[in-house]
Order: C-alpha cells, then structure tokens, then sequence
C-alpha cells in the first residue's frame, strides 16, 4: 500500500484545511469547503494520481470520511 501522506497534502493545499489537525468528525462544510470544491477536488486526485474516483459513492462530508477516501486512492482502490 502507498502511503497517504501525499495524497493529503494535495487535498490540505487545495481546500486550504488541515486534515492532520482536524478531528475525524469535523464535518467539512464547517471548514468552508463546498460540494464544487469536493467535485473539483475529486476531479484534480484522479489527474494527478492516475485513479478513478467512484462517481457513485457518497462523496465526503466529514474530516474522516475524507481520510479515508485519500487512503483508498493510494491503495489504488478509489
């Protein structure tokens, strides 16, 4: 598995958060991020890591749920 650190760093400098300091429950619309910035997002992870990002899966809502989702593109399995 390949680490996720750069996959959240990429996230943390596109959204302007910090997901290291964040509590996993932190809901993202708190933080200022809108669902445009999470599609714009979504589209800027599969360009710059080469994976595909289940279109039909609930997108993120909270600090975790993106974690999570930015672990699962660095396995490959987004």
């Amino acid at each position: 598995m390949q680490d996720a650190a750069p996959a959240c760093r990429f996230a943390e400098e596109h959204l302007g958060i910090d997901l290291k300091n964040a509590d996993a429950a932190t809901e993202l619309s708190s933080l200022g991020v809108d669902s445009l910035s999470l599609l714009e997002l979504m589209f800027e992870i599969e360009e710059k890591f080469g994976v595909t990002v289940d279109r039909d899966a609930a997108p993120p809502r909270t600090c975790g749920e993106l974690v999570a989702l930015l672990e699962r593109v660095a396995a490959g399995k987004s």
